[in-house]
């Protein structure tokens, strides 16, 4: 458990929160405290799970193609955090909803692929299962704790702040990501010890 893989782990924790919010609560917050009718919210989430699909493919293309995986995860996160943020502020008529939040979709799901780079790049030679298996509890952590503060929010009438939480996190992981960047460029610019013969 090094430094590296204990914050490519909040990481995870992070981007669970961040895109749960909008997974679980969505559907219930832009009827709510939106007024938007109940099949347009469904087809925003639609429009989000769908969309991710095709950000992972697109993602993957893109991780072979650079070796800079934080800054692609950072800048498509930032990019979903502008655009949670637009819903969160309301005021959009349906389709704008719909169409926003598939954009957030596309980008969350382009970062999988780099966020996993990142972990194998941290991973210690050898190690790198164990690696997965320790950072991959980050997204049961976030799994756990994510439900019971949005369920909290909503019973409260807070229902603008599912969005503002997934921006609030997206932000955080956009600044852990390009933290670990800075890492990975200085660990793989660090001279290798060499042994005496």
């Amino acid at each position: 458990l090094t430094p590296a893989i204990a914050g490519l782990t909040l990481l995870y924790v992070f981007l669970n929160l961040s895109t749960g919010s909008i997974e679980k609560f969505s559907v219930s917050a832009l009827v709510g405290g939106y007024g938007q009718p109940l099949p347009w919210a469904n087809a925003a989430l639609t429009a989000f799970l769908f969309a991710s699909a095709f950000g992972v493919l697109a993602g993957g293309t893109l991780a072979d193609r650079t070796q800079r995986h934080g800054l692609v995860a950072a800048s498509a996160f930032a990019g979903a955090a502008v655009l949670a943020a637009l819903v969160a502020w309301g005021g959009l008529p349906p389709v704008a909803f719909v169409l926003c939040l598939g954009a957030a979709g596309f980008l969350t799901g382009m970062i999988a692929p780099s966020r996993d780079m990142l972990v194998r790049a941290a991973a210690p030679a050898g190690g790198e299962g164990k690696a997965f298996g320790i950072v991959s509890t980050g997204f049961n952590i976030g799994g756990a704790v994510g439900p019971a503060f949005f369920g909290w929010l909503l019973d409260r009438g807070h229902f603008s702040a599912i969005f503002w939480a997934a921006v609030v996190f997206m932000a955080i992981t956009v600044g852990l990501t390009l933290l670990e960047e800075r890492n990975a460029a200085r660990r793989s610019s660090a001279p290798v010890a060499r042994t005496a013969p």
